[in-house]
């Protein structure tokens, strides 16, 4: 599991698990980033290029329990 920031149009910053992504979407004018078959996550990205570029090179975030 490799997580990533993804800022979004209505939540904020979220993180996501990059190998759920199953599905980008541009729909008017939004680029969605679909997780499983139903999430939907509409981003701040402007073109899906540049959203797998992202995905690709993110950083992962690292989870540790407190």
């Amino acid at each position: 599991m490799r997580f990533i920031s993804i800022d979004t149009r209505s939540d904020g910053q979220m993180a996501i698990n990059a190998d759920a992504i199953t599905t980008i979407r541009k729909q008017s004018g939004i680029v969605y980033i679909y997780v499983g078959a139903d999430k939907a996550i509409a981003t701040k990205f402007t073109d899906i290029q540049n959203t797998v570029d992202y995905i690709q090179r993110a950083q992962s975030i690292s989870l540790s329990g407190s």
